[in-house]
């Protein structure tokens, strides 16, 4: 008998596609236990400075996240896309400039770039994940580049439609591991 091995890709648009076929009410009560669950982790309690991304339609939104770290003290900083596939992380306040990238995200057009040891926590997104840490990112590798020289505490939130099983791919030697995986199979 032959299992059926997908590819990554093939993996990314099933997720994608799972996530745009969640129900709005679902999801947005699976969200706001997953930000819950978030602001109670030790490593958001002692990180002064977060990064996250500003989310598109189809993933967890970042926008509570980001207004409760910001109403909380903590610095936020979000990425911005760099030639061949880098990124860095920029701090945002209420009088950041954005436009859009390539990707069509809102990117901080200025503000303060900190390098990776400048940051406690980071929030990676993705479009899978297992409970172990491995991720299925977008394809693009930035994260992975950019986690491959950042030492800080790296949490990721995954709704239940994200949760793969362990070996569901195979992660590529250039992959880089989460330390914690919130999931509400926790609660």
């Amino acid at each position: 008998m032959r299992i059926m091995a997908y590819s990554k890709n093939e993996l990314r648009q099933a997720y994608i596609a799972r996530l745009q076929q969640l129900d709005l009410n679902t999801r947005l009560s699976e969200e706001k236990r997953l930000t819950s669950m978030l602001f109670n982790q030790p490593e958001w309690m002692r990180a002064k400075t977060v990064a996250l991304t500003l989310s598109q339609s189809f993933e967890i939104d970042t926008a509570p996240i980001l207004l409760h770290a910001r109403h909380e003290g903590r610095t936020v900083v979000v990425p911005r896309t760099l030639p061949k596939r880098q990124m860095e992380f920029v701090e945002i306040t209420e009088s950041t400039n954005f436009e859009e990238s390539s990707f069509g995200i809102l990117e901080p057009a200025d503000g303060r770039v900190f390098s990776p040891d400048e940051i406690d926590l980071m929030v990676v997104p993705g479009v899978a994940f297992t409970q172990d840490g491995q991720r299925l990112g977008f394809g693009g590798g930035y994260y992975d580049r950019y986690l491959s020289k950042y030492h800080g505490d790296t949490v990721a939130l995954a709704l239940p439609t994200q949760l793969a099983d362990n070996g569901e791919w195979q992660p590529d030697g250039h992959d880089q591991q989460i330390a914690k995986v919130l999931t509400l199979a926790e609660c």
